[in-house]
């Protein structure tokens, strides 16, 4: 792995064709803290993704893989997830202010904006996940 990817181990849960799915364990930003233990807020979860390998045969269900996501792409979805939706709201906030002096009405708006926004997101989730893909490969035996 080199400093543009972002890599995860996960577990091969099937093969289909070129996908693969696989198990990984995510962990909250904090399941790395010495002091997990103590404040009970250290998370994590499994989450199944399915990535890409022309040579999927070669994998066996059970067997310990790397996933990796360019950094460029996780970029790109950090931009999609986070920084459009807060430039939207501020701006149909401000937007509302000038126009209408009653604060309660400019907050609905800027939340419905930001809510307009997510809808569009997942309207077309399909052809932003086309150009988001996980590639899976074995890890080196030592």
């Amino acid at each position: 792995m080199n400093n543009s990817e972002v890599s995860h181990e996960a577990i091969v849960q099937s093969v289909d064709g070129i996908d693969v799915t696989v198990k990984m364990t995510v962990s909250s930003a904090c399941a790395a803290c010495h002091a997990k233990g103590l404040c009970g807020v250290s998370e994590s979860e499994e989450k199944l993704v399915v990535a890409k390998n022309f040579s999927a045969a070669q994998f066996a269900t059970g067997e310990k893989v790397r996933v990796e996501l360019r950094q460029t792409l996780a970029v790109k979805a950090v931009i999609i997830c986070y920084l459009l939706p807060l430039v939207v709201l501020l701006v149909a906030f401000f937007l509302m202010y000038l126009v209408c002096s009653i604060e309660w009405l400019n907050v609905l708006a800027a939340l419905s904006a930001t809510a307009l926004y997510f809808f569009f997101v997942w309207l077309f989730h399909e052809k932003i996940e086309k150009n988001v893909t996980f590639i899976v490969s074995k890890i080196p035996q030592i």
